[in-house]
């Protein structure tokens, strides 16, 4: 006698619920980034009204301040704001990926600024 069961294969996952509350923008998007008295290139790849996620050559410490100058796509203008670093992530060179930091923003300049982010996110 065989009590053994047939397995039966898992279902399919469902996707994890976005946590985040307001709108992001993964496009690339070009900035300069102010760190130790220097203005370093930058790419922006994750962006919304709380922080953004940033390529660059240089990576900052945890916890350290930079001013950030994006340019905003579609809406020409820009915006410039100040955040302090809160997760930093190594690069690889045999994955040929760079390293990145995320930041969560702490001031904006202007409240011009600020609302031009909020356009930019809802177009």
């Amino acid at each position: 006698m065989n009590l053994t069961l047939p397995i039966q294969p898992k279902p399919p996952r469902r996707p994890k619920r976005e946590r985040r509350a307001g709108r992001r923008d993964r496009r690339v998007l070009e900035g300069t980034m102010k760190y130790r008295g220097d203005f370093i290139p930058v790419e922006v790849i994750d962006l919304s009204e709380h922080g953004a996620y940033i390529l660059a050559p240089i990576m900052p410490e945890l916890c350290d301040i930079v001013t950030l100058n994006i340019g905003l796509a579609g809406i020409g203008n820009s915006v410039m704001i100040s955040g302090r670093v809160r997760r930093v992530a190594l690069g690889s060179r045999i994955m040929s990926r760079p390293g990145g930091f995320g930041i969560q923003f702490t001031r904006f300049y202007t409240r011009v600024g600020r609302y031009a982010l909020k356009e930019h996110l809802v177009a």
